[in-house]
């Protein structure tokens, strides 16, 4: 199979026993929507949308992030369900990366299929270009369906950065209609289309005029193929389909609004080879777009088997989604509750947990894309039945009353820590509607509860760095934060090197630090599992630049006698 990825830059630094390392840097620049007209937009390696990076599963992925923004900020890679100290998330995963400061993601076991990748920083940070694509390619090629040429779709919503209150417009691979690159295919070939919906704000519809699409695959998960006219795609959404190029000319694909299917906000062009007529207008309306079949979760089945619908779950819970007024506004509730001030659903490793997640406004327009960190959703009463229900991390809510006003799942909790469940209209989220799923228990035995743990699943020392940038300045002072069994006994180094690669000392952890060049400090840790390491950085403006490696040993009682802790990278500024 031919297999091609336009426009997008691929990255893959280098390879080293199965592991792919991708250095990305978030930064301001200019970025250009159509011929001559730039805007400025935070990006992720100076392109909107970020680079797509790829890996093959059974690959170890590392991500050395960058944060060269003015503010502090993280990367989610939505949708995988990691473990929960690489999830991404402030004050749960870690504290956030300062500015200048860096951060390594690393993800084993990582699930075929397309997800993504964006901050869980402050608000607007989205809005401002944040957004890219991870593929994972299945390490069995025939775990996939056939295909020729495929093309990553990246639908958004563009804000002014620097004024939130300024709409320029949708955007769809990071260019307005009048910027498209036409999608080239040959007469004969199949088309895969990977489509994420990165915008803040819009749920779409998407439909290619002239074709129907074969929905392959939702939020990365393989589906048995379903034929629409149109795919509806909420904020957060992913998916494959597979377009049969069997209609030669130039063809609008082209978005709307999901609330206004007769007015294309966006379009990108597909066109045959040898063809040369004028693309559709800008704001040509195709009739699948306005009126075509739209897909419906309840057509969708697992391709794969899943962990089958029980009619015995452990913990039966409601997610009642609503509005109420705060005393600066409108506030967006879970169960009449609106972060931070919220009643987590308790859970246990190993429960088997149903949910049904309602919508209580019936305003046709008060959609609600519900997403979970750390797992999937099993979603009941569909094509699957108790036996095949399809996987998705992210489900659109639709009004009261409407199809899909109310969904049923059922979740797995395999996967301890605490986690994230929220909306993912970013002004939804901002008002309130993100709630908390807890784990009981202390999966890993080192003394920290699960739901305080940020490593709940990986019985190691956690060490982190502050997320101020003022911490890291000449002369500044700051503290190295430690988190390890309560009473236990932590000693921390630096060095200027790191080793090429992790070595994995099993049961002792892994190793990553070059050789220790001084020893920062030796602390016991509190009843509560943590301790800081002070730290003074000499007032010498020549030391700008400098990178050092973190890492300690801390004794326990598990098996070895001691264990590595993480390894986290500092820059003076």
């Amino acid at each position: 199979m031919l297999r091609t990825l336009i426009p997008f830059p691929l990255v893959v630094t280098s390879v080293l026993a199965q592991t792919v390392e991708v250095d990305l840097t978030a930064a301001l620049g200019v970025h250009q929507i159509e011929p001559g007209l730039g805007i400025y937009a935070w990006m992720y390696n100076g392109t909107m949308p970020g680079p797509v990076i790829r890996v093959t599963e059974g690959q170890t992925l590392r991500v050395r992030f960058h944060n060269d923004l003015t503010e502090s900020t993280t990367t989610h890679f939505h949708g995988q369900p990691v473990r929960v100290g690489m999830d991404g998330v402030p004050g749960i995963s870690r504290p956030a990366t300062a500015p200048g400061q860096e951060f390594d993601y690393v993800f084993e076991d990582l699930l075929p299929g397309t997800y993504w990748y964006h901050p869980h920083g402050g608000e607007g940070q989205l809005d401002r270009g944040l957004a890219g694509v991870l593929i994972v390619d299945p390490a069995n090629p025939s775990d996939d369906p056939a295909y020729d040429v495929e093309q990553v779709i990246v639908l958004d919503d563009w804000f002014d950065p620097f004024s939130t209150s300024v709409f320029i417009g949708h955007l769809l691979n990071g260019a307005t209609s009048g910027g498209q690159t036409p999608i080239v295919v040959q007469s004969g070939q199949r088309l895969r289309l990977r489509i994420l919906n990165a915008a803040a704000w819009t749920n779409y519809v998407i439909a290619l005029d002239g074709h129907p699409m074969t929905v392959t695959h939702a939020d990365g998960n393989r589906v048995q193929p379903v034929v629409v006219q149109a795919l509806p795609i909420g904020m957060g959404e992913r998916y494959d389909v597979i377009v049969d190029c069997t209609n030669p000319g130039v063809w609008s694909l082209a978005a709307s609004s999901i609330n206004s299917r007769g007015s294309t906000v966006v379009r990108g062009i597909v066109q045959y080879a040898g063809q040369v007529q004028a693309p559709p207008a800008d704001n040509f309306v195709p009739t699948n777009l306005s009126s075509g079949q739209l897909l419906d979760y309840s057509q969708l089945a697992a391709y794969f088997p899943v962990a089958p619908i029980t009619p015995t779950p452990d913990r039966v819970f409601s997610a009642v989604l609503g509005m109420s007024m705060g005393p600066n506004g409108p506030l967006r509730t879970i169960n009449a509750e609106a972060w931070p001030v919220v009643t987590p659903f308790q859970v246990a490793l190993g429960d088997e947990v149903e949910m049904t997640i309602s919508n209580s406004m019936s305003s046709p327009f008060d959609y609600h894309p519900m997403h979970i960190h750390g797992h999937f959703f099993r979603l009941m009463n569909t094509a699957g039945g108790v036996t095949h229900p399809p996987l998705k991390d992210t489900v659109m809510v639709a009004g009261s009353g409407q199809p899909n006003g109310s969904v049923q799942v059922q979740i797995s909790m395999d996967n301890p820590g605490r986690w994230l469940f929220h909306c993912h209209h970013m002004d939804h989220m901002a008002r309130g509607m993100m709630g908390l799923v807890d784990y009981a228990g202390d999966s890993d035995g080192d003394g920290i509860p699960d739901v305080d743990d940020m490593e709940a699943s990986l019985d190691v020392p956690v060490v982190t760095i502050d997320s101020q940038a003022t911490s890291f300045a000449p002369g500044a002072t700051g503290s190295v934060q430690v988190q390890w069994t309560p009473g236990e006994t932590f000693a921390c180094a630096l060095g200027f090197s790191e080793l090429p690669a992790s070595v994995a000392l099993p049961p002792l952890g892994t190793f990553r630090l070059g050789t220790p060049s001084a020893h920062l400090g030796t602390v016991v840790m509190s009843a509560a599992g943590t301790a800081a390491i002070p730290y003074s950085i000499p007032n010498v403006p020549t030391l700008s630049g400098l990178r050092v490696g973190l890492q300690g040993i801390g004794t326990t009682s598990l098996a070895g006698g001691f264990r590595f802790s993480t390894y986290q990278p500092m820059w003076v500024r």
